[in-house]
């Protein structure tokens, strides 16, 4: 039986809130970065986690296509072991409270908090028509995502740290105008090195082509795309991301997925060349991901259970966040 916000409360452990978009199935590199530190944090954490289809209309969505990502991100995340007896699982847009609360957190936010922080600028730098109010608001609503649940832990990479910042401010603006409500949140920074792309290893992996796995691919797939990695000249297997970042990165992942010291796996395959190295690896890869491709599988096929974890999470997350919301309006001094 999943935990009810006052056993939450009472089991004395710091929220966790994470949001995971659903622009596209996830790739190696989300997964090491973020997925998989999700997933440890349910050991020591009260998490709550939100697909935040929100967030994803910032930039334009094909309807039928955000409802497969959607699904898609869900299937993923219980496939992978986000448990819904120990988090929340929930779609943001299934949580009215986040749209209402960003909307108040809207009117003591400065623009100028915003339109300074480098996403924005790198957004509507390559694409002009990016130049809309939800690119420039995302973080307000990021910060309603997080506050809503009393949050005080949030796991980012370093590029999202701006972030966490407006977000404080938001907070501490909020707290100086209206009393206490908010606590400091911390971002939990992901210990995982960044994966880069197998085709270009001076770009970060992406979610398409041969430059990223994809968590939808099948193991033949994992295994051509690792095949067809660039390597760097000389045919020594060594970790220097300077003089050698294909296989730098290749050796990063085998150590993420195998558990062995890269320092291990360089011993391994002194006087080998990068097929055997290669061949290798291939096999690690599609063989962590077996039980997911598998439990996932099962999953697709149970659309009744599936649909009932996220009732229940929208009706859990919706418990916390509605209380948030009044004890927010009724010290604005909003009619209750």
């Amino acid at each position: 039986m999943a935990n009810t916000p006052a056993d939450k409360k009472a089991s004395g452990k710091e929220t966790v809130f994470s949001g995971i978009k659903p622009t596209a199935r996830p790739h190696l590199g989300n997964y090491l970065g973020m997925i998989k530190q999700a997933v440890a944090l349910q050991e020591s954490y009260q998490c709550i986690y939100g697909v935040v289809d929100l967030h994803a209309i910032t930039k334009p969505q094909k309807p039928e296509e955000l409802t497969q990502n959607t699904r898609d991100i869900v299937l993923d995340l219980l496939a992978l072991g986000i448990d819904p007896e120990r988090s929340i699982l929930f779609v943001q847009s299934h949580v009215p409270a986040h749209s209402e609360l960003a909307w108040i957190f809207n009117s003591i936010t400065p623009i100028s908090w915003l339109d300074r922080l480098g996403p924005y600028k790198e957004e509507t730098a390559v694409n002009s028509q990016l130049n809309q109010v939800g690119i420039l608001d995302y973080p307000v609503l990021m910060t309603a995502d997080i506050l809503l649940y009393k949050a005080t832990c949030v796991p980012v990479g370093e590029d999202q740290l701006p972030h966490i910042d407006v977000a404080n401010e938001i907070a501490k603006r909020f707290n100086h105008l209206f009393g206490k409500t908010f606590d400091p949140i911390k971002p939990l920074l992901t210990e995982a090195k960044r994966i880069m792309s197998l085709a270009e290893p001076k770009k970060k992996m992406s979610k398409s082509g041969d430059a990223g796995i994809s968590l939808g691919d099948s193991a033949d797939e994992i295994r051509k795309k690792i095949k067809r990695a660039v390597t760097d000249s000389g045919s020594e297997i060594r970790y220097s991301p300077g003089a050698k970042p294909a296989v730098s990165n290749l050796l990063t992942i085998y150590g993420e997925l195998s558990g062995k010291p890269v320092a291990d796996i360089e011993k391994m395959y002194a006087g080998k060349g990068y097929a055997d190295f290669k061949n290798d690896l291939a096999q690690v890869v599609a063989d962590y991901f077996a039980d997911f491709r598998a439990r996932r599988a099962e999953l697709q096929n149970d659309r009744v259970y599936v649909s009932g974890v996220l009732a229940d999470g929208a009706a859990r997350a919706a418990a916390i966040a509605d209380k948030t919301l009044k004890e927010v309006k009724a010290k604005m001094g909003f009619l209750m």
